[in-house]
């Protein structure tokens, strides 16, 4: 059986170059773009990581590219966010406690977007980021939101406040982590 650092992350897309990284290429990315604690960026998420960012740079994404959209390991999960948030913001967690990250903890790397959008963008087994031109494939949005096998959770009877495009809204208050 592979090990956990056993792991290939492709980005590709509407890039210049495809890449492939793994976590030894994840730990060599330069200090600059590597997050030792990203508790001080996201609440609730422990572990190291680097920025996405460091990624996209080397990849190049064409000039139309406005989408970045992070795939699950199962396949069952994406999110698609736009790629200045990305840019912004993103980190990639690969390693907890210096060694790396396991599955249990959403491993072998989690999408972690401080102060993002959405929460459940925060993706679990990222095995595939694809940067689009247009909003990507993306899981995180449902008309009842409460469906436990996307979500990893239930949002059933939790105060909500989210508006949806009939233009219907309830609160969400949603005091967890994905």
């Amino acid at each position: 059986m592979a090990g956990e650092s056993d792991f290939t992350l492709e980005v590709d897309g509407s890039v210049q170059k495809s890449i492939k990284w793994g976590y030894e290429s994840l730990a060599s990315i330069p200090a600059e773009y590597q997050i030792e604690d990203v508790s001080q960026h996201v609440a609730g998420m422990a572990g190291s990581g680097v920025q996405v960012k460091a990624l996209l740079n080397a990849a190049i994404p064409h000039p139309d590219s406005d989408h970045v959209t992070f795939h699950s390991q199962d396949g069952k999960f994406a999110a698609s966010v736009g790629l200045e948030e990305i840019l912004d913001r993103a980190i990639l967690i690969y390693k907890r406690d210096g060694e790396p990250l396991p599955e249990s903890k959403g491993g072998p790397v989690r999408l972690a977007i401080p102060q993002g959008d959405d929460e459940c963008s925060n993706v679990k087994s990222v095995i595939r980021i694809e940067v689009t031109s247009g909003k990507g494939k993306d899981t995180t949005y449902d008309p009842f939101h409460d469906i436990p096998e996307i979500h990893g959770h239930s949002h059933e009877g939790h105060d909500h406040n989210h508006s949806h495009e009939d233009g219907h809204s309830h609160d969400h208050n949603h005091g967890h982590s994905h």
